[in-house]
């Protein structure tokens, strides 16, 4: 009887998996089906070998075994009919006696096998058309089949219970890479070893390939092989032990040799993207394809495992997948094609995140980019919630991209994109990363010598370093972007200048110098028809004379400012006026007021996505709480805005807030 290869000598890991396969294979008086799928090199027939010969005793009649040769570069895939009839010599039917039709066989094959206990690992296939054939008939038998590709039709058909393999967790890597070398040397090395597993990316055959190199090499410091991996243009060539079974870039060779076309096309455009995961839109856009097609030939690439979908709509290449898929692209696509490709990917991020900018703003701030690459269809967010939620999944690829048209000298788009990320930045408390992209924003505008822009980027600057602290290079930025917008004769770029200057010098607790740099912006607002941004001057005039202790003149302000806004239905800043109001019950005793107010801002916080200073207001119901001796409901309000400062990565704030709350006596749990 052809019994399976001998188990792997170092299998790590795969407890979860193999747990499944034990579940699957427990079901009394049928056959149970179990598909092992994932790219090549993950480890699907170590895997299926391990566990095989692990519940050897739970078969008593035997087990077989056949290699299909699915994705073989030496030959083409085995045929049912071949391998039926090594079975039915297996199982004791002299050649003589073998029935001349193929259907015969597979019939035979089922008769003998009912009423056994047979493990069958039919290894390596290609598709379920060759599988079909060699399941057994009614029997307690188990069968376990590895394949690339995934099986929909013998799950659908008979019922597979599918395992998918994933690549190995770093701990599982690490013992598997160490097993091979050995603990002292790994111990010895162990700087070369984190980057072995680094260049490794937890794919088995990788490590396996990497340790037979190391261990054939002895006397060879593991420094020598990570420095070779190192360059990623001729990494996969590390990959490569002398064999066919152990070189990586033949195992990819394979799946990639039996694709159609338009996937081959397709895996060759994803290997060197910019952005590790895509959407489905960003990928049809990289394609130049209407979204179905590319759904369909995203559907062939992951049934083929060369991609993977780790959160639906999701897509994304394993590094060393991607590295063979970016050899494949040179050698396949012309560079124009390729460069092309790139061009519609950026255009669709960044005309995306123009449109879910203006969806957040009553108005943005704009250049002419002119109209999108040809083939590009960016998408359209309907509402608040969406625009936050589509810059939130795509927030690093945008910063990805923004970085790769800053290296092709895509000025426009450099800094149209930091402009269109500022807002959503700022309601996520994210102004380190908005410093990175407004930096990018500034150096592209100066490129460009555009007053307009560079106005705007510098003052986009200074108040990101006005939120980090840094209230020195807030105030340079400030003043060059003063200065520019009143040289060119930019009064909205000057208004909005006055108005993050209000910031800087309340931040020095110069109220009456904030209160002149808000007029100024009111009055330039007021002479453009800007009459939301005038409201909110206004509110920011009535904010400070409060801070002074003149709360006649800051209720008047704050209220015309309120109901300006909510008469235009600006819930932007209105939440800002209702806060100043809420400030001011608050200093003047006027208690359930300031609750109301605070109270009311919170949902519009919430529904236009401004995390940030939707904490703020929970600190301010706390506050009113406590100042009621009204512990309990402090509490509350506090561990509310607590729960979000550490979301947000907020520290100081944070912190501030466990000290309130323990000055209540009520010691939070450590973090």
């Amino acid at each position: 009887m052809p019994m399976p290869p001998p188990p792997p000598r170092r299998f790590s890991g795969r407890e979860r998996e193999l747990a499944e396969l034990t579940r699957a294979a427990a079901a009394d008086g049928v056959v149970a089906v179990s598909a092992i799928g994932g790219a090549g090199g993950i480890g699907k027939t170590w895997l299926a070998l391990h566990w095989a010969h692990r519940s050897a005793d739970d078969f008593p009649d035997g087990q077989l075994y056949a290699d299909l040769r699915g994705f073989d570069a030496s030959g083409p895939p085995a045929r049912p009919e071949a391998v039926v009839r090594g079975f039915l010599e297996a199982l004791g039917v002299p050649p003589s006696s073998l029935p001349l039709a193929a259907e015969a066989q597979y019939g035979l094959f089922r008769s003998l096998t009912e009423g056994r206990r047979l493990l069958i690992v039919l290894d390596n296939a290609r598709d379920t058309g060759q599988l079909v054939p060699l399941l057994p008939g009614r029997s307690a038998c188990v069968v376990l089949v590895t394949s690339r590709n995934r099986l929909p039709g013998l799950v659908a058909t008979h019922g597979a219970a599918t395992v998918t393999l994933d690549v190995l967790d770093p701990a599982d890597a690490r013992r598997l890479l160490t097993r091979h070398v050995g603990r002292a040397r790994a111990d010895r090395e162990a700087g070369a070893v984190a980057e072995l597993l680094d260049h490794c990316s937890g794919l088995p055959l990788a490590l396996g390939t990497v340790a037979a190199r190391a261990t054939g090499n002895p006397g060879f410091p593991l420094r020598a092989l990570a420095d070779e991996l190192h360059d990623t243009t001729a990494r996969l060539d590390g990959f490569d032990a002398g064999e066919l079974s152990a070189n990586l870039r033949a195992v990819f060779s394979a799946s990639y040799g039996v694709l159609g076309l338009e996937a081959r096309r397709l895996c060759g455009l994803l290997g060197p993207a910019p952005v590790p995961e895509l959407g489905g839109p960003a990928v049809a856009g990289l394609a130049g394809w209407p979204a179905a097609k590319a759904a369909k030939v995203l559907r062939e690439l992951e049934n083929a495992h060369l991609v993977g979908q780790p959160r639906p709509g999701r897509y994304r290449m394993h590094d060393l997948i991607g590295l063979y898929a970016t050899e494949r692209a040179r050698a396949d696509l012309p560079a124009a094609e390729r460069a092309a490709a790139l061009d519609r990917l950026a255009d669709h991020y960044v005309f995306t995140a123009i449109a879910a900018d203006r969806v957040l703003r009553e108005r943005t701030e704009v250049v002419a980019l002119g109209p999108p690459a040809e083939g590009c269809a960016p998408e359209s967010p309907p509402d608040i919630g969406a625009a936050m939620a589509w810059l939130a999944a795509e927030h690093d690829a945008l910063l990805a991209i923004q970085a790769v048209v800053a290296a092709q000298g895509e000025h426009p788009r450099v800094w149209r994109l930091a402009q269109a990320l500022a807002l959503f930045h700022w309601r996520r408390g994210l102004f380190a990363e908005d410093l990175v992209s407004a930096r990018r924003a500034l150096a592209a505008a100066e490129e460009l010598g555009d007053a307009a822009a560079t106005a705007v980027v510098a003052r986009n600057l200074g108040y990101d370093l006005l939120r980090l602290g840094d209230r020195d290079g807030a105030a340079a930025h400030l003043e060059r972007a003063r200065r520019i917008a009143e040289e060119h004769g930019l009064t909205e770029a000057l208004a909005h200048t006055y108005g993050v200057l209000t910031h800087l010098a309340d931040l020095g607790d110069d109220h009456r110098t904030a209160i002149g740099y808000a007029l100024q912006a009111a009055r330039l607002f007021r002479s453009i028809g800007r009459n939301g941004d005038e409201a909110n001057a206004l509110n920011a005039m009535g904010r400070h004379y409060a801070m002074l202790g003149e709360f006649g003149p800051a209720r008047e302000y704050c209220t015309t400012a309120l109901e300006m806004l909510v008469r235009r239905g600006d819930r932007r800043y209105e939440v800002c006026a209702l806060h100043s109001l809420g400030y001011i019950a608050k200093r003047t005793g006027r208690y359930a007021e300031a609750l109301r107010c605070f109270r009311r801002s919170i949902p519009v916080h919430h529904d236009i996505g401004d995390e940030f200073a939707e904490a703020n207001a929970q600190v301010d119901i706390a506050e009113v709480h406590a100042a009621m001796a009204d512990p309990a409901a402090a509490e509350t309000a506090w561990r509310t805005a607590l729960a979000m400062f550490e979301t947000q990565n907020r520290t100081a704030d944070a912190r501030r807030v466990r000290a309130r709350l323990a000055a209540l006596g009520q010691r939070p749990a450590l973090r």
